[in-house]
Formats: C-alpha cells, sequence, structure tokens
C-alpha cells in the first residue's frame, strides 16, 4: 500500500503536469493498475522458479520479474 501511495503520487504529479487533472488521475489510476498486474504476475512467475520471497516494490521490478520469468521458465 506504500508503495502505491509514493508511485502513483509521482505519476499524479507529472500527470498533473502535463495533463492537469485529468492527467493526475489517470496518471495516478493506470500506474496503480499495471503495477498491481505486473507485480502479481512476477510474484506468481519467480515463486514457480524457487523466488518465492523475492517481491519489491516499483514498477520495473514487476516487468524485469516478468521478463526474467520468461527467460528463466524458456531455459529451464
Amino acid at each position: 500500500m506504500i508503495i502505491h501511495f509514493f508511485v502513483g503520487g509521482t505519476a499524479g504529479v507529472f500527470g498533473n503536469a502535463t495533463g492537469g487533472w485529468k492527467g493526475a488521475v489517470l496518471g495516478g489510476f493506470l500506474n496503480g493498475l499495471i503495477f498491481t498486474l505486473l507485480v502479481g504476475t512476477a510474484f506468481v512467475a519467480l515463486s514457480k522458479l524457487g523466488f518465492g520471497s523475492s517481491a519489491f516494490g516499483d514498477t520495473d521490478f514487476g516487468v524485469i520479474g516478468n521478463v526474467l520469468a520468461f527467460l528463466g521458465a524458456l531455459f529451464k
């Protein structure tokens, strides 16, 4: 929940700077949705590879985690 606040707040600030209040709402919402889906799928995928307790609170972990899980499953 804390990560949603900080990362979503940053997305809202940048969204506000580029698109006003609509950009702030959309940026925060999309970032929260993407963050939840990416980290959730990365956690499940990395758990299958034996890294079940690895979780980091940022959107880039979701992207990198999914890529690493895919490559790990590909070369397993």
